[in-house]
């Protein structure tokens, strides 16, 4: 995308963090049905590669933290991960399942929602679950949706390989700061928009990236005010864990 040719950012201003925020277990459909219920019209979820190359929701490499299982996600065959139950916020065990990559596209599919997908390969596997993820994507959404299907990693190797995959698909480039050449690491890898961690927002990174043509975003802001104040000074979107203290206006 070149500025002008189409708006610099085609997604909802306020997006649930790993499908539901803080209102369901973590990467679960429950959490799509739920942000979906309360009005948000967009989700950001985590998409790692299980042993048999199945994309599946899961931000970390490992399982402890957010299911009963143990090991390794990459080295766990999908039919196991999808009989495994997810820890609800408080720890406690969940009646969710792992789902995998497609359940939650299509769910967002049912539900309205737009879906930003974050590429999270395991270690080494960048290439893979960038092919796999951008595969899958394009296959499962289609091009008369509502919404754009949205691409995202912090991997420039799992970007490059989605947009060697997948080349129509939108994508973004993760960033936990902005250096001086993120713009043009952005523009190689074919990028529509920058998604930041919010305290590197300030009005000179909204202004030099729009004029950039991209869009920016944020991770993860949960603070009301803050967060509506940077909408209303131009930023493009924020993914939260709390997407209800925002829908208000947006």
């Amino acid at each position: 995308m070149t500025a002008g040719t189409m708006p610099r950012w085609r997604w909802p201003a306020v997006i649930a963090h790993r499908c539901g925020g803080m209102l369901a277990p973590e990467n679960s459909i429950e959490g799509l049905h739920r942000a979906s219920a309360l009005g948000c019209r967009g989700a950001e979820f985590d998409a790692m590669l299980a042993v048999c190359g199945t994309p599946v929701l899961m931000h970390d490499e490992t399982l402890e933290r957010t299911t009963v299982a143990q090991g390794r996600v990459d080295a766990t065959p999908w039919q196991v991960l999808a009989d495994t139950a997810l820890r609800a916020r408080d720890g406690s065990v969940s009646t969710a399942r792992v789902p995998s990559l497609a359940m939650a596209l299509q769910t967002c599919l049912s539900l309205g929602m737009a879906a930003n997908i974050e590429i999270k390969p395991a270690t080494g596997a960048d290439q893979a679950t960038g092919e796999a993820v951008a595969a899958l994507a394009a296959r499962l959404w289609p091009a008369d949706a509502p919404w754009p299907l949205l691409l995202s990693s912090f991997s420039t190797r799992a970007l490059a390989a989605a947009a060697d995959t997948a080349p129509d698909l939108p994508r973004a480039l993760l960033l936990e700061t902005v250096a001086p050449d993120s713009l043009a690491l952005a523009q190689q890898l074919g990028c529509v928009a920058l998604v930041v961690e919010r305290s590197c927002l300030t009005a000179a990174v909204i202004d030099t990236v729009h004029q950039a043509g991209l869009g920016i975003a944020i991770y993860t802001e949960n603070h009301a005010d803050r967060g509506q104040d940077a909408l209303a000074a131009g930023l493009d979107a924020l993914i939260t864990d709390w997407p209800d203290r925002f829908l208000r206006s947006h």
